[in-house]
């Protein structure tokens, strides 16, 4: 029998890189706000070292896509996008282009909120984009 209970929500952040810059910081915020409030989170960086990744709660889940550039990221990107399945994936507007590549190479429906580098302002958005919020 099939279960009634809906899969939890989950959202992915993809970063340009995890270097210490405000519009990063403000992503972490982010991940730990949602995080709080009971979403699964998922950063997702095209390399996953920098100063950032150690202000990430062990919680949030860390993919590093092993590449050197957020431009050379959508078909790595499409892969998680397409094995984890996230109900949506959030980005800043500098690589949002990426993140339209890549959602299209997944041939998935995952709804794309591109942040403003504002922690609260983006929750918001995410939260205004789920289509449920659990």
């Amino acid at each position: 029998m099939p279960s009634l209970n809906p899969a939890p929500l989950a959202v992915a952040l993809f970063l340009p890189d995890l270097k210490d810059l405000p519009d990063r910081r403000a992503a972490v915020d982010l991940a730990h706000g949602l995080l709080r409030a009971g979403v699964a989170v998922d950063v997702v960086a095209p390399m996953g070292g920098g100063p950032l990744r150690s202000a990430l709660n062990p919680a949030v889940g860390q993919i590093d896509l092993a590449k050197r550039h957020a431009a050379t990221s959508a078909l790595a990107l499409a892969r998680v996008m397409a094995e984890r399945q996230p109900t949506l994936l959030s980005l800043p507007r500098e690589v949002a282009w990426v993140g339209r590549l890549a959602l299209w190479l997944a041939r998935s429906d995952v709804r794309l909120v591109v942040m403003k580098g504002d922690a609260e302002a983006d929750f918001a958005a995410i939260r205004a984009a789920a289509p449920r919020w659990g």
